[in-house]
């Protein structure tokens, strides 16, 4: 299957499920994280997102559970890059939801302490000082963090709700925003060999890496 492709509604319940067996971050923690790092100024690579979802040595394990998640995590990571570069008018977070009865609540503070994770992991390339970039981040900072809290406490429903909604724009406009400068990952050129490379075994290119951590994984 291709590891670009988005994931399903179905494949978004397994990856859920499979991320609390293996006591990993929640789905809208690692959508937040997800959508921060493919939109930032820098590039990160899997090693850095898997040890903010899981403990070393948790994603170090060559469980087929882990090898599974690893696989929909970076389908989930791909398909969020496609969606913001190609429609990004169909972009929605994956926010959590607490019935009310008479209507829905959307529970954005997870999702938004993942954002700020990303920006934390490459915290020197993102200028967080303009005032585009202040404007647009501000309510993730406000729902992302503890310093927000008195600010949400203080505020009325109806303000509460539009922080929440300008949410999904302004993060669009932040991928947006850095789009011309981010660097691209080049396609490596496929390697050809008579005998199928094991998934554990060290991958051919050169990296070091576990064939299954590296060019197995595109």
């Amino acid at each position: 299957m291709e590891l670009v492709t988005p994931l399903n509604s179905d494949e978004i319940d397994r990856l859920s499920a499979n991320l609390n067996q293996l006591d990993g971050l929640d789905i809208s923690t690692i959508d937040g994280l997800f959508t921060a790092l493919v939109s930032a100024p820098a590039l990160t690579s899997p090693e850095d997102w898997l040890s903010v979802i899981f403990d070393k040595s948790q994603w170090q394990e060559t469980s087929e559970l882990m090898e599974h998640t690893y696989r929909l995590l970076v389908r989930h990571f791909n398909g969020i890059e496609s969606i913001l570069a190609r429609a990004p008018e169909r972009f929605t977070p994956l926010f959590l939801e607490r019935d009310l009865h008479d209507s829905v609540d959307l529970i954005v503070e997870n999702w938004c302490r993942g954002y700020v994770k990303g920006i934390a992991l490459c915290r020197n390339q993102w200028d967080t000082n303009n005032e585009f970039m202040q404007s647009r981040l501000y309510p993730v900072i406000l729902f992302g963090g503890s310093a927000g809290k008195p600010i949400r406490q203080s505020a009325d429903r109806k303000q509460i709700l539009s922080w929440k909604q300008a949410i999904p724009e302004n993060v669009r406009e932040i991928y947006t925003f850095w789009s011309s400068t981010r660097p691209v990952f080049e396609k490596p050129s496929p390697f050809i060999r008579k005998d199928k490379l094991g998934r554990n075994e060290l991958c051919n290119c050169g990296s070091g890496k576990k064939y299954k951590r590296c060019c197995g994984a595109h």
